[in-house]
């Protein structure tokens, strides 16, 4: 009887690392160097992999994901709902790879499947919004406009400047959101360009949180809000206040929490994970403390 671990390898073809066949290849001869029985699966369009780990992934005893955040946040959102939650890998393959960054996970496919095969198991928190969960960022506003149109191209030439350049430039022209919202019994309300809910410490490629060892486990989500300002010249100090974890001042005000509710006066736009989210105009959002287990 074969008493190798089994290993599902879901590979999310599009992304970008994963164009190449020979890093691909790499990845499979260091799973085979360490005696995995692995069985493979590409995927073939969006919530595939989601899909996919809902119907066989009980059957195994490793998850490895290689692709981008997205492909990740599918694969979470599967795990999470098992009786039987195999151990998750993650080989990070897209832009901005902000949830390997977190367990400080090689960008080389090679060396991140060592990591599955030599690495040690640690938990992490999930995020979960309404009935949706995701696994280092949640964000409404401003953000979401930011995420989606800037240049795919550019993000790969300029890496994450590519967003503070293409947030610069949307800055004069966007609307605030009047915000209600109660942080952990706390009642807010605001008149809000965008706000981020964080688990963990990095979003596109920026630590917007100060770095901690337990940050994916600490059982708390970091909020972090950023007001409107009527004056243009302030809005310039937005990036400065937003990329220093330690200011907490007139325009971004950060929060820890655990349990947060969001309305707004109208449907705002979000992003999980770097993905497009659901127009809302209501959220109920709460951690989900050491949700599931990883290898890094």
């Amino acid at each position: 009887m074969d008493e190798r671990k089994k290993l599902l390898f879901i590979i999310n073809p599009v992304s970008g690392k994963n164009r190449s066949k020979g890093q691909i290849l790499n990845a499979l001869d260091q799973f085979s160097k360490h005696d995995l029985f692995v069985e493979t699966y590409i995927t073939q369009a969006p919530m595939d992999a989601y899909d996919y780990i809902l119907k066989y992934a009980e059957n195994y005893d490793i998850v490895v994901i290689s692709g981008g955040d997205g492909t990740l946040n599918e694969a979470t959102n599967a795990l999470i709902q098992l009786e039987k939650k195999p151990l998750l890998g993650y080989l990070p393959s897209g832009t901005m790879n902000d949830f390997g960054a977190n367990f400080n996970l090689s960008t080389n496919l090679e060396e991140a499947a060592k990591t599955v095969c030599e690495g040690k198991v640690d938990v992490f928190d999930l995020g979960k919004i309404n009935h949706q969960y995701f696994n280092y960022v949640a964000g409404f506003g401003m953000i979401c406009e930011v995420s989606f149109e800037t240049d795919q191209e550019l993000k790969h030439v300029l890496g994450n400047l590519a967003y503070v350049i293409k947030a610069v430039s949307l800055l004069p022209n966007l609307k605030p959101y009047h915000v209600k919202m109660n942080i952990d019994g706390q009642e807010i309300e605001k008149d809000l360009m965008f706000g981020l809910i964080i688990n963990g410490v990095r979003v596109s490629g920026f630590d917007l949180v100060e770095k901690s060892d337990d940050a994916m486990k600490d059982g708390t989500l970091n909020v972090i809000l950023v007001e409107h300002t009527p004056n243009l010249l302030e809005l310039y100090n937005y990036p400065v206040g937003l990329l220093n974890p330690s200011v907490n001042g007139k325009y971004v005000t950060r929060y820890q929490a655990k349990h947060i509710t969001i309305e707004a006066d109208e449907p705002m736009k979000w992003t999980l994970d770097g993905e497009k989210g659901k127009e809302r105009d209501k959220a109920e959002i709460q951690v989900v403390p050491r949700a599931l287990k990883i290898i890094c």
